[in-house]
């Protein structure tokens, strides 16, 4: 089902809805630095409330005895002041926390997204049952929460990462392609690695420097600044925006390693997601990505926001063929979580 914010309900999934899904990417997508604001201008989501009156779901009525309704993604509308009238008393809630990074550091974070934020950890604070997608994350949950009126479950289940279906047939990059898959946030830390990378070609390292992902409004335009200043001293630095599943694919298969260089995350995706391509992968190793990065094929450093530090372990895998094919080695050998491994684990535990 999918949130209304104008009807301020929910509603049954369209068939166009249920076909994004399967396939979020439209034939002849370019790539967009917020696709998901720049694909639904003000019309086609006037139309697609319209259309959503006929699909609206009543959830105010008592439900059965094992119903129970699971919120797995982070409310960043007003719905948490529009559910306690929408839903029976009786409906067990469930859900699935990712992090509290917005409380962190608060004055780098648009004031009405925090207190948005809270409104939703203090409404999830009352569900019966949380799975979180790393130890850190629970940490998190339990500092920032408010403590439950009556019994909470709390879990941890590790996000599942799929390998690719088919990998492009493409020779590696030369001079090397560097990769850094990431929305260009505060929390990222793309400024750090801009200059880190800058001390490598000062020294004469022949290397390029990919990145991709979608923009954050409030971050990205530092960003972008320092990419076009290392542009105008002819440095090989990109940013290719939001692109789709096969351009994505393109770009890992022919590129030497990933850097991602983020300060903290609930998990860290995309640190698996290289490594389940048999890409190794340079970040950090506090919290939830040392969580992720422990289990080979990555090389961690020690302190991410230290651009020297991070030049090092650059270059290190830049002209260290035989640390490269070991990460590469450990990365290929690792276990990861299917989505249907994932799926199941955490309904069990739900169902419990």
């Amino acid at each position: 089902m999918i949130w209304d914010t104008r009807l301020r309900r929910y509603a049954q999934l369209s068939s166009v809805e249920k076909k994004n899904l399967l396939n979020p990417f439209s034939k002849g997508y370019k790539p967009k630095a917020r696709p998901n604001k720049q694909e639904n201008p003000f019309y086609k989501e006037l139309l697609s409330t319209l259309f959503r009156l006929r699909k609206l779901i009543c959830l105010t009525e008592k439900p059965q005895h094992k119903d129970f309704i699971l919120f797995p993604e982070v409310f960043r509308d007003n719905r948490v002041f529009c559910l306690p009238s929408l839903l029976h008393p009786k409906f067990e809630k469930t859900g699935i926390f990712y992090d509290a990074n917005v409380l962190r550091n608060p004055t780098d974070t648009p004031s009405g997204r925090v207190q948005n934020f809270q409104a939703y950890l203090n409404f999830i604070s009352g569900f019966k049952a949380i799975s979180c997608i790393s130890e850190e994350s629970r940490e998190a949950f339990e500092k920032h929460s408010l403590k439950p009126v009556g019994s909470r479950k709390i879990s941890v289940h590790h996000l599942p990462v799929e390998k690719p279906v088919s990998t492009p047939s493409v020779t590696l990059r030369k001079p090397p392609l560097i990769l850094c898959v990431s929305t260009l946030g505060y929390n990222k830390n793309h400024l750090t690695l801009l200059e880190a990378v800058e001390i490598l070609w000062e020294q004469g390292l022949a290397f390029e420097l990919e990145l991709i992902g979608k923009a954050d409004p409030t971050w990205t335009p530092k960003v972008v600044k320092a990419i076009k200043e290392l542009n105008k001293k002819k440095r090989p630095v990109n940013w290719l925006l939001h692109v789709d599943q096969n351009m994505l694919e393109k770009k890992y298969a022919c590129c030497s390693f990933t850097v991602y260089p983020s300060l903290y995350e609930g998990f860290g995706l995309p640190i698996l997601e290289s490594l389940v391509r048999g890409k190794p992968c340079i970040c950090g190793r506090n919290g939830a990505l040392g969580e992720v990065s422990k289990g080979g094929g990555c090389l961690p450093v020690k302190d991410q926001k230290n651009a020297r530090l991070l030049a090092e372990n650059i270059k290190l895998l830049l002209i260290n063929q035989k640390l490269n094919q070991k990460l590469i080695l450990e990365a290929r050998q690792r276990k990861f979580t299917s989505s249907k491994e994932y799926a199941s684990r955490v309904l069990s535990f739900l169902l419990e």
